[in-house]
């Protein structure tokens, strides 16, 4: 709550160019003078139970965040109070130390995405997978980590990779997710699936994936001519 930063000011150029919605995180909260942390109450209500020093400076400091804001040609208002969503960008208070306002943010950002990216979020059965990371684990043996955007996967699909000497075709052994609230690339026990669908992260094994390529697209070949057609 400390003002644009340099790099905030270029991120907001680069959203503005491609035209890309997005909202605010009002960083900070917990530096308020006297300020109450309270996680798990939404942050609108947590801001009514401030003392009136605290709120009084807040609103200094979001009076401040808005004319700066309005110098980079963009309106900004704290995303409980009704205006047009097509003229106002919404802030969201939130306190990264202390979790305030972090649920909250996570809703805003989830309502803001369905509402202006609904063409984009919708599933297709097309597959759209991208490699993410290439890495050895013990019992696992070499194992591709894979963003899965839209389509499926299943047990034993051949798939047509990337490689280090050039395009290849294997079978994938294994799909493994993480347990629930853990991270794909940290080590863990993980869930074997037989299909899985978009979009989440999976691992994969299989033979020769040593050689595959991050950042590459990962296709399935339905019939064994369509493995030269993606090579």
């Amino acid at each position: 709550m400390h003002g644009l930063e340099p790099q905030t000011i270029e991120s907001i150029n680069i959203l503005k160019k491609g035209k890309v919605p997005f909202l605010v995180a009002l960083n900070k909260v917990d530096r308020l003078l006297d300020w109450r942390r309270n996680p798990t109450s939404g942050i609108r209500e947590n801001l009514k139970k401030q003392k009136a020093t605290t709120t009084s400076q807040f609103d200094d400091r979001f009076r401040k965040a808005i004319s700066d804001f309005a110098e980079q040609g963009i309106n900004v208002s704290l995303f409980w109070e009704k205006v047009s969503s097509k003229d106002y960008v919404p802030v969201c208070p939130t306190s990264a130390i202390t979790g305030d306002g972090m649920g909250d943010l996570m809703a805003l950002l989830a309502l803001v995405s369905q509402k202006q990216l609904q063409e984009k979020l919708m599933f297709s059965e097309e597959l759209e997978c991208h490699v993410l990371e290439v890495k050895a684990l013990p019992g696992l043996g070499t194992t591709v980590d894979v963003i899965l955007r839209n389509g499926m996967l299943k047990e034993g699909d051949t798939v047509v990779l990337c490689g280090s000497d050039g395009p290849y075709s294997t079978q994938i052994r294994t799909l493994l997710t993480p347990q629930p609230l853990r991270e794909l690339r940290v080590k863990n026990a993980y869930i074997q699936h037989k299909e899985l669908a978009a979009a989440q992260g999976v691992k994969l094994t299989g033979k020769e994936l040593e050689k595959t390529l991050a950042g590459t697209p990962l296709f399935v070949a339905k019939q064994p001519d369509e493995v030269d057609y993606f090579k």
